[in-house]
């Protein structure tokens, strides 16, 4: 049985996935449905014209892949056009409030470890 193999082009990664060459020399892509795949003979012939393109074997790679979404393709409101489900929005997330020891007053977060903003008295325990 003959080795396959796809041609990475190793100049550039899009997030972490590998770059392939893309079927019918229709540029590059990371999905490897799109890849093209190779014989070895022109897996290395191409390595040796440019050596940034790198081969792979296919059996190797096949057996690393997962599946992944690119957000760059999806549409939440066109994926749930029809289907009745309504998203909630986020609730803002409830403040704790920050006393001060001497007087009482709240205080934002990032003022309790200091002074207080109100009565100049020192909150640390």
């Amino acid at each position: 049985m003959e080795e396959l193999y796809y041609l990475q082009d190793s100049r550039t990664f899009v997030g972490n996935d590998v770059m392939w060459w893309a079927k019918d020399g229709k540029g590059y892509t990371t999905d490897l449905r799109k890849a093209h795949v190779f014989t070895k003979e022109a897996a290395v012939r191409q390595h040796n014209d440019r050596e940034t393109d790198i081969p792979w074997p296919k059996d190797y790679i096949d057996a690393r892949t997962r599946p992944a979404v690119d957000h760059q393709h999806v549409d939440q409101d066109v994926a749930l056009s029809g289907t009745g489900i309504k998203l909630r929005k986020p609730e803002r997330p409830k403040r704790t409030p920050y006393p001060c020891f001497h007087c009482g007053r709240f205080m934002r977060e990032e003022d309790q470890y200091g002074p207080c903003p109100h009565c100049g008295g020192d909150n640390m325990p």
